[in-house]
């Protein structure tokens, strides 16, 4: 009897132990929940290449051009675009080297592009003609400062160059406007008659306080193999996944 009581208060001592562990693991996973999804994103590399961006031109029909459909991105939101990253076929590349921005282009504006890279807003632009306007999340938080369009918040400003690549051309914009403006203005991603240009937006502080805007216009095209190292080394930046 006593030999029953013993392995029963040792059965009791080792589940106590196991709920505590679990109960940690759970705690410490809500603290650093926004962390871990960020991470996450950050160790993202999916594989672009010109088949690749071919690819994903013919599916941009099917894309989601519609903002309202677009959900306030949290930490669960990032995770599940990070498992979905799969099903998403980049296009091609956007980069600021002077903020250390450098993340894949897909069609649309959907949850999973948005969390992933930057979301094409219009069905038929194209890289050097009329805006060709980007959008992505930004990311509050230490964590989050150089993920997606989280740069552009921090240290976005006028004069800086913008680089879109489809890897096959290289386009070069320069920035000649930096401002925030407010979530109705969707204007701002209408093509300018006569304007070659490019407009990336991300979310203000708070979303709904305004979109911060950064614009700038063409001012050279190259082919890609003839690019500089330095710009092609701006693609690459933290995105180690060109091919």
């Amino acid at each position: 009897m006593a030999e029953k009581t013993k392995q029963t208060k040792k059965k009791r001592r080792w589940w106590s132990t196991v709920l505590y562990v679990v109960l940690i693991i759970i705690a410490l996973g809500l603290i650093f929940h926004n962390q871990i999804a960020a991470f996450s994103i950050s160790q993202f590399q999916p594989k672009v290449t010109q088949k690749s961006v071919e690819k994903g031109q013919k599916d941009k029909k099917n894309a989601n051009y519609d903002w309202t459909k677009v959900n306030t991105l949290d930490s669960q939101q990032l995770l599940k675009a990070r498992a979905n990253a799969g099903k998403v076929n980049f296009i091609g590349y956007v980069s600021v080297p002077a903020i250390g921005l450098s993340v894949p282009i897909a069609n649309g504006v959907s949850d999973t592009v948005l969390s992933l890279g930057a979301g094409t807003l219009n069905e038929n632009q194209k890289m050097g003609q009329g805006n060709y306007a980007l959008a992505s999340h930004f990311i509050q938080g230490e964590s989050g400062k150089k993920l997606l369009f989280s740069p552009i918040y921090y240290h976005g400003k006028k004069g800086q160059k913008i680089y879109l690549t489809d890897m096959k051309r290289v386009y070069e914009y320069k920035t000649t406007s930096y401002r925030t403006v407010k979530p109705t203005d969707v204007q701002v991603a209408d093509p300018v008659p006569g304007r070659k240009m490019i407009t990336l937006i991300t979310c203000d502080y708070t979303a709904e306080r305004g979109r911060v805007i950064m614009q700038g216009d063409l001012t050279k095209q190259m082919k890609f193999k003839d690019a500089p190292a330095s710009v092609l080394k701006s693609f690459e930046k933290d995105n180690r996944w060109i091919k």
